[in-house]
């Protein structure tokens, strides 16, 4: 796996020397965050790909438990309230069952990116949550973490086959597995979430299309002519972006491997991800640049959608019908929440641009993770932690719902919160350690939220099984090392923000001459540098990989 440089410095005890990169570490997380369904308070959100046919489990090695081992377990977030109660109900099973225990650790979502970093340098924790967003790849390429290869097959054969071999792959690293995924098969694929109450009331087409998302927003702006339309995405954007997304509706007409397709311009097919081609040079940009502009002059966006403030609950009040950016099905579930506690009758409903491009799959193996730092003294121990942990449903009722009867109940199947059905505020939340790393999906209890998701994914699962590579994410595994061409890569930034966003927000007064003038400046900028050694390292990747 190539080493992606997320914007942040790392010094790391053990690696010589400071890994460093461009741009704000910081809004790149937050970016990551938003896009999996995060506003004020963090619930990350995606998982694993759907795991491979699962072989029966090896006999683990004897383990001298007769030293209790006592563990600092490091996860994001914040701490719950009952944290010490509930730690004291886990560590007495795991005690029993492993003769260890785990001191739970958070990283609060203040400086997390920071915070983070040091714990990787000081090899403080034992067991440490390990995202993508986190750049997982690169700290693991760089000595962070244990290799677990070896102890898997010695110490946790029943983690290993719970997880599978395929989801473990995707966690491979150099060669190597450094961490563990969840094992619950998560689709955050975007989509538009869209006011379903008014297109029924003006016999508007369903949006699942640009031709369509078009007319249901002319038929909504006909009927209702001060409804404002689209909230678009306006803060202060970082790295490859221009921090304007209504472009992003054009995913309905593309079927690539990532959203907006890859970095720089550049594009590649889902069925054929080694045949990169050039989306900003082509007939098709020009075209799609005239319907952005289109849209615009249609007044579907604000004229100062470039300097508005973004307003994250547009939606939620009825500022705007439909959002066409970052949006996923775990959104589209607060949606509907939001909205039948708003008591105004809306009806949110939500298409992803999958059921149209016929390319929808679920999140990466290493979006929630677990990996043991570099530097543990007892790392067999920590493993087989992990492993009761997961496999274990009394271990990991504890740890992911609190106490039974204190904290929750489960009525019909679904887990309901105790202290949220009396009116109060829960001391320990659904999840309250923040562990989505440790989801196991064959024990998941389900809330009354997800049930609705539930029905979602089902829906995707089978769409994806449709796919060339079969509800895989082939994207999200790729992590770019853009060390030698960072300056140009900067300077490109810098271009896309000045010349691409005014083009995608159809802000310009003769679409052609502003998309020469924008090829012209990419150009100037070193595009093509940048292009050729990232097309290199995501060919590489691809072939790694067999995605070809």
């Amino acid at each position: 796996m190539k080493k992606k440089v997320l914007s942040m410095l790392l010094s790391m005890a053990m690696v010589a020397g400071v890994i460093t990169g461009c741009g704000s570490a910081a809004q790149s997380a937050a970016d990551q965050l938003e896009a999996e369904g995060v506003t004020e308070i963090p619930q990350t959100e995606a998982t694993t790909e759907a795991t491979t046919e699962e072989a029966a489990p090896a006999e683990a090695k004897e383990l001298d438990l007769s030293e209790q081992v006592d563990l600092v377990f490091y996860v994001m977030g914040d701490a719950p309230q009952d944290e010490e109660l509930v730690e004291a109900a886990l560590n007495e099973k795991l005690l029993e069952k492993c003769n260890a225990t785990v001191d739970m650790q958070f990283s609060t979502w203040t400086d997390f990116q920071q915070k983070y970093a040091n714990e990787i340098t000081a090899q403080s924790a034992d067991l440490i949550y390990i995202a993508n967003w986190l750049n997982y790849g690169q700290l693991a390429s760089s000595g962070a973490f244990e290799e677990l290869d070896e102890m898997l097959d010695s110490v946790a054969p029943e983690l290993k086959a719970t997880v599978g071999d395929g989801a473990l792959n995707m966690c491979k690293v150099d060669g190597k597995i450094y961490a563990v995924p969840n094992t619950w098969a998560e689709y955050v694929c975007n989509g538009v979430k869209y006011r379903e109450d008014l297109r029924a009331k003006y016999d508007l087409p369903v949006p699942d299309s640009l031709e369509n998302l078009e007319a249901y927003l002319l038929g909504i702006k006909e009927n209702e002519p001060n409804q404002g339309l689209l909230t678009v995405t306006t803060e202060e954007s970082q790295g490859l972006k221009t921090g304007f997304d209504a472009a992003w509706a054009l995913n309905f007409k593309y079927s690539w491997v990532a959203n907006n397709g890859l970095d720089y311009g550049l594009a590649a097919n889902y069925d054929t991800p080694t045949d990169v081609y050039d989306y900003w040079y082509s007939d098709d940009f020009v075209d799609d640049m005239k319907l952005m502009k289109k849209w615009a002059d249609l007044g579907f966006w604000s004229k100062s959608a470039l300097s508005d403030t973004n307003n994250s609950d547009a939606y939620k009040n009825g500022l705007c019908v439909a959002e066409v950016a970052g949006q996923n099905p775990n959104k589209q579930v607060t949606a509907i929440a939001d909205f039948e506690n708003a008591g105004q009758g809306w009806e949110s409903a939500y298409v992803a641009y999958g059921e149209t491009n016929g390319i929808i799959f679920p999140g990466h193996a290493t979006q929630n993770g677990t990996a043991i730092v570099r530097g543990c003294k007892n790392p067999e121990r920590a493993l087989l932690v992990l492993q009761t942990l997961l496999c274990d449903d009394e271990v990991n009722s504890i740890l992911q719902y609190g106490i039974k009867g204190t904290h929750y109940d489960v009525v019909d199947g679904i887990y309901k919160n105790l202290q949220e059905e009396a009116g109060e505020t829960p001391t320990f939340p659904y999840e309250g350690f923040n562990t989505w790393n440790i989801r196991n999906g064959e024990t998941k209890l389900p809330q009354k939220t997800d049930v609705a998701l539930q029905e979602m994914f089902d829906k995707y699962a089978v769409l994806g099984e449709k796919t060339k590579f079969p509800n895989v994410n082939i994207y999200d595994g790729f992590a770019e090392n853009y060390d030698s061409y960072s300056a140009e890569r900067s300077a490109v930034s810098n271009v896309m923000r000045q010349y691409l966003a005014p083009l995608e927000a159809g802000l310009v007064d003769d679409v052609d001459a502003a998309v020469d003038e924008f090829r012209n400046k990419m150009k100037e900028a070193g595009i093509d540098k940048c292009r050729e050694e990232y097309t290199k390292q995501w060919v590489a990747y691809c072939e790694e990989y067999d995605y070809k």
